[in-house]
């Protein structure tokens, strides 16, 4: 995401009395630059979407990649020395879901 170099600058002090009507005006698309004693400070500026995945599953892994120019048995090999299939993040609801599971029948 860029952001442009000219944003408008929202004191520190006004945002902390109007919080609410600013982060309102964030959750629309502006963008501050927070200043303190007229200096900038931090940007203030609206949340990327969170809801990307941080794992692909093997097969959409594969399926991707498969056009490369690898024979088929080179390419399994590879695959199967670099993916882990065993790796996961303990804490990732779309693990916890079952969403990345083996399907039944593939």
């Amino acid at each position: 995401m860029s952001i442009p170099a000219d944003l408008p600058e929202i004191p520190q002090r006004e945002l902390r009395n109007e919080i609410s009507r600013v982060l309102k005006e964030v959750k629309a698309g502006h963008a501050y630059t927070i200043t303190v004693d007229g200096s900038p400070i931090a940007d203030l500026i609206p949340h990327r979407d969170a809801r990307r995945r941080v794992a692909v599953p093997r097969a959409e892994f594969l399926e991707t990649f498969a056009g490369l120019p690898y024979s088929g048995s080179q390419w399994q090999e590879e695959a199967d020395r670099f993916v882990d299939d065993s790796l996961y993040d303990p804490y990732d609801r779309a693990y916890r879901r079952g969403e990345f599971a083996e399907k039944v029948g593939e």
